[in-house]
């Protein structure tokens, strides 16, 4: 951690804030990047070193430095429609087979690697429908 903030560029502090409480407090010192060091001492310093900073810089060297941007394929409108069919015929199917409302039933559905797939069905039971599927 040490070399981190010889390495780490230098900002001024725009303002020390007080936190906690007798015991643990701890001094935020915001920096004009908007970062915040936190230390258990108020520092006289006009300017620290903002780790935030430079872990920043190396993420954006880390990004840069890929070769080709992730890409995700997109569902044109009639696969992504005839999807949304499929979805809705399973949803009436089953409040049919329930013998409910087709608001009681809910598809979730996950995009896997591009391709869409139906992961689980809930269905919301009142007491009525309860009583009624149950025979009591």
């Amino acid at each position: 951690m040490t070399t981190e903030h010889r390495k780490a560029p230098r900002r001024e502090v725009v303002d020390i804030r007080r936190v906690g409480g007798w015991g643990s407090v701890v001094y935020h010192h915001v920096l004009s990047c908007g970062h915040i060091e936190k230390r258990p001492r108020a520092t006289k310093a006009p300017k620290l070193a903002c780790v935030f900073c430079l872990r920043a810089e190396e993420v954006v060297k880390t990004m840069s430095s890929l070769k080709t941007p992730i890409k995700s394929e997109v569902l044109d409108d009639e696969e992504f429609a005839s999807f949304e069919t499929k979805v809705q015929m399973i949803k009436a199917s089953l409040a049919s087979q329930m013998n409910i409302p087709i608001d009681a039933v809910d598809v979730a559905i996950a995009d896997e690697a591009g391709i869409l797939r139906i992961r689980y069905a809930t269905i919301f039971l009142t007491e009525k429908d309860v009583r009624k599927i149950t025979g009591l």
